[in-house]
């Protein structure tokens, strides 16, 4: 279905809109979405015995973990763009920092990888560091965290 660049979708109250399983709604990179009202992002988050909460480091202190990563990947060329979004646990409704990267195994337990965007913002290397990929092809593959 394709719509011209001025249409509006509105929904009425309490009308739902679903897609069958696996379906896949594509826009515009040009286009946006403005969402009024409840928005439930489904973010994914460890468990509580991922996040060992009840562990002490070996002096009976606290854990010193505060934070967790979910990584996100898209195949791209002979590599994969992969983007971190960083939670504290204090807030695991929005991540405090995005990192992309694109990553190529070079043999079995070996890969390189090269830091393309963070927060969003593409993070090109010096022209010293010979890219073996399309650098603005991998960035455009970065997954930006888009909840509330």
């Amino acid at each position: 279905m394709s719509l011209s660049p001025d249409s509006e979708i509105t929904l009425a109250k309490d009308q739902t809109v679903r897609l069958k399983e696996g379906a896949i709604a594509k826009l515009d990179s040009a286009s946006s979405v403005r969402i009024v009202g409840d928005l439930k992002v489904d973010v994914p988050q460890p468990s509580k015995q991922q996040l060992q909460l009840d562990a002490t480091t070996a002096s009976k202190e606290s854990p010193t973990f505060t934070r967790y990563t979910v990584f996100n990947t898209a195949s791209f060329g002979s590599g994969t763009v992969v983007t971190g979004w960083n939670f504290d646990l204090s807030d695991p409704t929005r991540p405090t920092v995005q990192r992309c990267y694109y990553e190529q195994v070079l043999d079995k337990g070996v890969a390189a990888t090269q830091t393309i965007a963070i927060d969003g913002s593409p993070r090109r290397p010096s022209a010293l560091n010979k890219l073996t990929f399309d650098f603005d092809g991998a960035v455009a593959n970065c997954i930006w965290f888009s909840g509330t």
